[in-house]
C-alpha cells in the first residue's frame, strides 16, 4: 500500500510543472531552516563566531587556544559571512543568516543531484526532511558541503568514463580532494577508488591525488616543523560519542573504559577494525556503479565509526531517500526523535528521554541499523533487496 502511494506521488510530481514545485519546496525548506534558527543554537555556532573573529584579526586557527580541526575552506566561508555581517553592523544575526544560506545551498544542490540521478520525489523529500533542516538551521554544521562536493566529484568522474577526457578525470579526483579539504567526510573514499578495477597507474592516481589536494590546502600554515606538527595534531584529533564497538568494550559516551588500563589499546584496536571494515565494504563495492558506491560509503563511514557526533547522522540520508529500505526508515525515525530531544539540538524531551539523551547509547543502536543495511551489500542476493529498484541497480556489476 505504501509503495503504491509513493509511486502515485512520484507520478504526480512528474506530471506537475517541476519548476513551480521546486520553487515552492525551496521557499518552504529555506524558511524552515531560518525559522528553526530562532529556537537557539549550540556551542558549534559559538565556535564559528570565535573562528571568524580570529581570521578577521589575522590570527592562525591551527595554533593557539581555539580548536579548529578542518581544512581552510570552511574558514574562508566563515570569513565571507563575517564580511557580509560588517555591512550590517546593527544586525548581529546577519552572520548566522549567511551561514544558514550557504548550508541551505549545499542541501539544495544535493537534492537536485538526487532528483536528476534518481527521482524528483526523492530529491524533494531530501531537501524538506526535518533532520537536514535541524542540522542546517539550528546546529549549523557543514558536513553537507563536503558531501555535496563529493557528489559533484562522482558526477565528473562518471562523465570521464563516458567522454574519456583526461582533464575531466583529473578534475574529478581534485574535487574528491576538495571535499576532504572541506571536512574529512570522504577521508577513506580514495581507498575505495583505489580498489576499483583499473591499471596500477590509474589506481595510484585515484589514491594519491585527493590526498595531495587535501594536504596542499595546509601549505600556508605549515611553515615550520613545529607548526606542521601542531597542524597535524589538530587535524587528526577527532571527537565524538562512543559508537557500537566502543560501547561493547564497556566505554562510556566519552570513550573512557572505566576500571581498565587499556584505554589507548582499545581505541587503537577499534580504529583498526573500523578501517578494515570500511575497506572491506569498499572491496565489495569495487565493481558497483560509482555513484552508488559513494552513497554506500556515506552509510559505512557512520556504521562502523568508533565514535561520531550527531551532525554526522545526515550522511546516511541520501541512502534512505534513494534505497528506502526498512532499516533505514527506522534509522530515520529514531534519528529524528534524537534530533528533537537531545540537548545539542532542539532539546524538547517528550518520549523516552533517557534513551534519546545526548550522552546515552543511542549512537550504538543507530549504528546497528546502518550495519544491517551494510549487510545487504555483503548478502546482495537476499530477497529483501529486491524490494528496492535503486538498490538492485546499486548491487549490479558495472
Amino acid at each position: 500500500m505504501a509503495m503504491a502511494t509513493a509511486k502515485k506521488l512520484s507520478t504526480y510530481f512528474d506530471r506537475y510543472p517541476k519548476k513551480y514545485l521546486w520553487l515552492l519546496a525551496v521557499a518552504i525548506g529555506t524558511l524552515a531552516r531560518i525559522a528553526v534558527a530562532s529556537l537557539g543554537h549550540n556551542d558549534d555556532f559559538n565556535f564559528w563566531l570565535r573562528h571568524a573573529e580570529v581570521v578577521r584579526n589575522g590570527g592562525n586557527l591551527y595554533e593557539g587556544v581555539e580548536f579548529y580541526g578542518y581544512g581552510s575552506i570552511w574558514m574562508y566561508l566563515l570569513r565571507f559571512a563575517d564580511l557580509v555581517q560588517s555591512i550590517f553592523p546593527e544586525n548581529r544575526k546577519i552572520f548566522r543568516l549567511v551561514v544558514i544560506l550557504i548550508l541551505t545551498l549545499a542541501d539544495l544542490l544535493i537534492a537536485t543531484i538526487i532528483a536528476r540521478r534518481f527521482s524528483q520525489y526523492a530529491g524533494l523529500l531530501f531537501f524538506l526532511n526535518p533532520i537536514s533542516i535541524i542540522i542546517t538551521g539550528y546546529h549549523n554544521q557543514f558536513d553537507n558541503i563536503a558531501v555535496c562536493a563529493g557528489l559533484f566529484a562522482i558526477i565528473v568522474l562518471t562523465n570521464y568514463g563516458e567522454s574519456a577526457a583526461r582533464k575531466t578525470y583529473w578534475a574529478g579526483l581534485i574535487l574528491v580532494g576538495v571535499s576532504i579539504a572541506i571536512k574529512q567526510v570522504l577521508i577513506f573514499f580514495p581507498i575505495w577508488l583505489f580498489l576499483r578495477p583499473g591499471t596500477l597507474k590509474k589506481k595510484i592516481s585515484h589514491l594519491v591525488t585527493p590526498y595531495l589536494v587535501f594536504c596542499a590546502g595546509f601549505i600556508p600554515w605549515a611553515t615550520s616543523i613545529e607548526k606542521t606538527e601542531a597542524l597535524v595534531k589538530g587535524i587528526s584529533y577527532r571527537r565524538g560519542r562512543s559508537g557500537l564497538l566502543m560501547t561493547l568494550l564497556g566505554a562510556d559516551y566519552e570513550g573512557t573504559i572505566r576500571g581498565t588500563n587499556f584505554d589507548d589499546l582499545a581505541h587503537r584496536v577499534v580504529s583498526i577494525v573500523f578501517v578494515l571494515l570500511v575497506a572491506l565494504l569498499g572491496w565489495l563495492m569495487r565493481r558497483r556503479p560509482l555513484f552508488d558506491s559513494l552513497i554506500v560509503y556515506l552509510v559505512t563511514i557512520v556504521a562502523f565509526a568508533p565514535a561520531y557526533s550527531q551532525q554526522q547522522l545526515i550522511m546516511p540520508l541520501i541512502a534512505l531517500f534513494v534505497y528506502a529500505t526498512i532499516e533505514l526508515k527506522i534509522f530515520y525515525l529514531l534519528t529524528l526523535l534524537f534530533m528533537i530531544q537531545n540537548s545539542d539540538e532542539l532539546g524538547y524531551e517528550f518520549l523516552f528521554p533517557h534513551f534519546f539523551r545526548l550522552n546515552g547509547t543511542i549512537y550504538a543502536w543507530l549504528q546497528v541499523l546502518l550495519i544491517i543495511f551494510s549487510l545487504r551489500i555483503i548478502f546482495k542476493d537476499h530477497p529483501s533487496n529486491l524490494k528496492s529498484e535503486n538498490l538492485q541497480a546499486a548491487l549490479k556489476l558495472n
